[in-house]
């Protein structure tokens, strides 16, 4: 916003190639500009050389510029080194961005920071903490009256950003887990980053075509095919839209995943190849080249060549353990950061009350001394009252009767006849030799009813006579099948794991992978190729 009111000469342009005229603020700031607009075009590798030159200008003038504006400059330029390391899935390396130039932050861009936190987080899976960590941050940003955080203009974009990483979260949680309610919850927060926008003075048709590709995914998420078609169709009109790097990587593929869940190759490939036809100096992010790998690998199976399916589902493979190694050092980095948070706040606390120690030991002793008296007088009045009740016990003893009594128990397990559980066993026994297992309706209320028994009754006897939950049972069995079957019948080794995922009674193949990696130690897709190469 600075920079609006500063003009520029005839003879210049926007890529500002004058920079040495400019006083050393403005110098600084148009620099970040120009590494933002090498990240939005996803020239990553270059973003990144260009916010490290600018981070290490802005570090060698540390007292030649105002403390405030020190912290600005050097907070804007780490969110962009964390943001291109989130897009190539390198969360490790972002976080160690985060480490290296954060320290003796002042207190305001402390708070900032939880945006990145919370964006690492779920990144590796930690979503309730990713998203409550998010909530905090609403919470900061509302609570700032005097506009400490952020200006008033710049507000309901932070507010938008907020939301639609929210949206994100419950996005990944719902490919995590299945469970449908999490792509409700990623409307209503996608919704809300929109109005947020919208009450905004720098409200677009750009806002609103984000808020329309974010529905046209969850909609192919919910396999509402024709109407996420019509959706990024929409956002597919919009050439100023279209002009994003990350617009157009989202809308092609979308339509290209659509294209081939319809089985339309052709489509599928027209437009993986739009994206793969981008400059060659732009990086695909880590989950588009993810993506793009597997489409392919599905379309090449699907049009009969094997060769290109195994190439491109090897380079999924490959990905997914670079990923992996990265996502351990990231977790590792969360941890030791927590730590260290706790450590720091306890040093705190004890340096704030040492001096009041004396009395901290007084309000202890006191403390002790009311729970003592307390606990004193409870058994005291127990007794009283076991001494009164006494003579009553002593008639219930006397006239105990020698017929049992059936009598609820509060705790333990309930107690079935070895009849019903021989019977129900028998049945479940005659259920997996029929391999009713490998139908996704093959779930406990629907087997309860199978064997006439309740659910209760189900569950324990699966715990206590197969030694784990029924969840645990159901994968164990369809896991044990999956394993025979791909190792003696190569023709299903050919199918997609999506494929694979709903033969064996998955209705999501994440939870299908999760199982197979829990069991085997390995993602089905590595031990296929392991079985090709005997």
């Amino acid at each position: 916003m600075d920079l609006v009111h500063f003009k520029l000469n005839n003879n210049e342009n926007i890529k500002f190639k004058r920079l040495s005229e400019y006083p050393l603020r403005y110098d600084l700031l148009i620099k970040l500009d120009s590494a933002s607009v090498l990240y939005k075009k996803g020239e990553y590798l270059d973003a990144e050389k260009a916010f490290l030159s600018t981070l290490n200008k802005i570090e060698n003038n540390k007292y030649k510029l105002a403390s405030a504006d020190y912290e600005n400059l050097r907070y804007i330029d780490i969110s962009g080194l964390f943001y291109i390391e989130k897009r190539l899935g390198n969360i490790s390396q972002g976080l160690k961005y985060l480490q290296l130039y954060s320290k003796e932050m002042a207190p305001a861009q402390e708070k900032k920071q939880r945006l990145f936190f919370a964006i690492a987080n779920i990144e590796l899976g930690n979503y309730k903490k990713g998203i409550q960590t998010l909530n905090f941050r609403l919470n900061d940003i509302l609570l700032d009256r005097e506009n400490i955080l952020y200006s008033h203009f710049s507000k309901p974009e932070e507010i938008a950003v907020t939301y639609n990483a929210k949206g994100d979260a419950f996005i990944k949680w719902f490919k995590d887990t299945g469970k449908k309610t999490y792509l409700d919850s990623s409307k209503i927060n996608y919704e809300k980053a929109y109005k947020a926008l919208k009450s905004s003075s720098d409200y677009s048709q750009y806002s609103q075509n984000v808020l329309i590709d974010h529905l046209a995914n969850i909609a192919l998420l919910k396999k509402q095919y024709h109407y996420s078609l019509s959706l990024y169709n929409t956002c597919e009109r919009d050439s100023v839209f279209m002009k994003e790097n990350f617009s157009s990587e989202s809308i092609w593929l979308g339509k290209a995943e659509i294209y081939t869940l319809l089985n339309k190759t052709d489509s599928a490939f027209y437009y993986i190849n739009k994206l793969n036809s981008k400059k060659e100096k732009v990086n695909d992010t880590y989950e588009s080249k993810l993506k793009m790998y597997h489409l392919l690998s599905i379309n090449y199976e699907n049009t009969g060549d094997h060769k290109n399916a195994y190439k491109f589902a090897k380079l999924s493979l490959a990905e997914m353990e670079k990923k992996k190694s990265w996502d351990t050092s990231g977790h590792n980095f969360l941890i030791m950061q927590e730590q260290e948070e706790i450590k720091a706040l306890s040093e705190e606390m004890v340096k704030k009350h040492r001096r009041y120690s004396f009395l901290s030991i007084a309000l202890i002793i006191l403390i002790f001394s009311i729970i003592i008296f307390y606990i004193t007088y409870r058994n005291n009045k127990r007794k009283k009252i076991i001494f009164s009740e006494m003579p009553k016990r002593i008639d219930t003893i006397n006239n105990f009767s020698i017929y049992p009594v059936i009598a609820q128990k509060e705790e333990g397990p309930l107690i079935i006849e070895d009849e019903l559980v021989r019977r129900i066993l028998k049945k479940i026994t005659l259920m997996e030799l029929d391999k009713k297992f490998l139908s996704n309706d093959f779930k406990l209320s629907h087997i309860a009813k199978q064997v006439n028994t309740n659910t209760t009754y189900l569950s324990q006897i699966i715990n206590q006579h197969k030694g784990m939950t029924f969840s645990e049972y159901v994968n164990d069995l369809r896991i044990s099948y999956i394993l025979k079957e791909l190792s003696e019948n190569p023709k299903l080794r050919k199918y997609t794991i999506k494929t694979i995922s709903e033969e064996i009674g998955y209705k999501s193949s994440s939870t299908f992978i999760n199982a197979f990696k829990n069991r085997a130690k390995m993602t089905p897709s590595y031990y296929i190729q392991l079985l090709e190469k005997k």
